[in-house]
């Protein structure tokens, strides 16, 4: 089977969407049948883990706005607002801290075979090292750079949490790539669950300490015990044997360090789309308009996180059988977008009701704005499918190329059509980044066919 190019990734789209892998003889049944039909193909391992990854953003997102609820309804706003700047700082500095490590482990666990146990404990190692330096820098500048929080806690004690909790958190972060890694993304779930069942039990108990940083003490606690848990599940399941595979293929740390800065420096991009435009639009327009963004972007995200968890699943399920991977590609680009076209429809047609939820004034600026960023999560599909096939084949110039590029369209674009159109512009910008990204990857495949 020849190797897969970037544009095959969109062979399914010319195909009609409800019967994607379906055979005639399935479209023709029941509707039981039709049911049952449907609900096989989910079983397959990459999309049960990909299906698992989107619940576990799902769970986290519910629990999350439960334990900050609580938090309001027991401290007052002035403690609160002091922790949310720890928690933040705290869990910035962890993610940062991997280095794209996570992603590594995605790519390279799967053929490593009885050096997988090595691997890990390597990007573990190196991610923690690396929070605690810079958890430290940040805690010995913060009287330059965060003096409300020096004031707030005190220099020493601010020292001790950053040093102590970001390499917490980035280990934390670590495990759901490693987990899905070793194909047990299913546990993902429940991990998240039991952390954020516990951040709140700890929460309560917390009400009877009296000191400012109980909710963050709160948050790292329970992120401990769920990372020593993890750990020791993992230190076990990844014990090598006699009877362990042998290497796949050759993993150099030169490779992985090539493949690492591809996809840092591609994460960034993406993370300046996906997390930078409200800073983007409080610089252009003002902060109302950066809070009714927000709202927004909170919604119309959770069909973005589809794409990033069916992708992540699909790099760990085909780099260890990559003559399956353009079988794996149709598949994962039809189940994503049987989960987000129906979203996706929802929200264009009710846009003014959902954000109403929110309030008068969110319906009236946000609703244009809401059509707009969730018709950008169909052509990002392509998008983070064509950066996932780049993993799988180790393609750094188009890890990082894809992002780039659609980072370089949406951000100036934004800028520019923001003073004329408002929100709207904003809107713009990224159905035009994500659309002339993906169609430049169609328009790749259909020249090479």
């Amino acid at each position: 089977m020849r190797d897969p190019h970037i544009g095959d990734v969109w062979d399914v789209v010319t195909e009609p969407l409800p019967t994607v892998g379906v055979q005639d003889s399935d479209v023709q049944g029941s509707p039981a049948d039709r049911l049952r039909n449907l609900l096989r193909g989910w079983r397959d391992p990459q999309h049960r883990d990909g299906l698992a990854l989107v619940l576990s953003s799902g769970i986290s997102s519910v629990v999350g706005l439960l334990y900050w609820v609580v938090a309001a309804r027991l401290f007052p706003p002035d403690e609160v607002g002091v922790n949310t700047t720890l928690i933040s700082t705290m869990t910035l500095i962890g993610v940062t801290s991997q280095l794209n490590l996570g992603s590594a482990l995605l790519r390279f666990v799967p053929v490593a075979g009885r050096s997988a146990r090595s691997l890990v404990a390597a990007c573990y190692g190196i991610a923690i090292l690396t929070a605690c330096v810079l958890g430290g820098v940040f805690a010995l500048g913060a009287p330059l750079w965060a003096p409300d929080l020096v004031d707030a806690l005190g220099h020493g004690p601010l020292l001790v949490f950053f040093v102590l909790a970001t390499p917490v958190w980035a280990a934390f972060a670590m495990h759901d790539y490693t987990l899905t890694a070793i194909k047990r993304a299913t546990l993902v779930p429940l991990e998240n669950l039991a952390f954020s069942l516990l951040k709140v039990g700890f929460l309560v108990a917390g009400t009877v300490l009296v000191f400012r940083g109980v909710i963050a003490v709160s948050w790292v606690l329970a992120t401990a015990v769920i990372v020593v848990v993890v750990a020791a599940f993992l230190a076990k399941v990844l014990r090598p044997t006699a009877a362990a595979p042998l290497p796949r293929e050759q993993i150099r740390p030169r490779s992985i360090a090539g493949y690492v800065s591809a996809d840092w420096a591609g994460g960034l991009c993406t993370d300046a789309v996906e997390f930078g435009l409200p800073l983007v639009v409080l610089f252009s327009l003002d902060a109302d308009s950066a809070g009714t963004f927000s709202v927004v972007w909170a919604i119309a995200y959770a069909f973005y996180l589809v794409t990033h968890g069916m992708s992540q699943s699909m790099v760990t399920h085909v780099a260890d059988r990559p003559h399956e991977s353009e079988a794996a590609v149709r598949t994962m680009v039809s189940k994503a977008l049987t989960l987000i076209v129906p979203g996706v429809l929802v929200v264009v047609v009710g846009a003014g009701l959902i954000l109403s939820i929110f309030g008068r004034h969110y319906a009236e600026n946000g609703t244009t704005l809401l059509v707009l960023c969730a018709l950008s999560a169909v052509p990002n599909v392509v998008v983070g499918t064509a950066v996932a096939v780049a993993r799988i084949q180790h393609r750094p110039s188009v890890i990082f190329g894809i992002p780039a590029t659609v980072a370089v369209i949406v951000v100036p674009l934004a800028l520019v059509l923001m003073p004329h159109l408002g929100l709207t512009g904003v809107g713009i910008a990224l159905v035009a980044g994500q659309t002339a990204v993906a169609s430049g990857i169609l328009l790749s495949r259909w020249t090479r066919a």
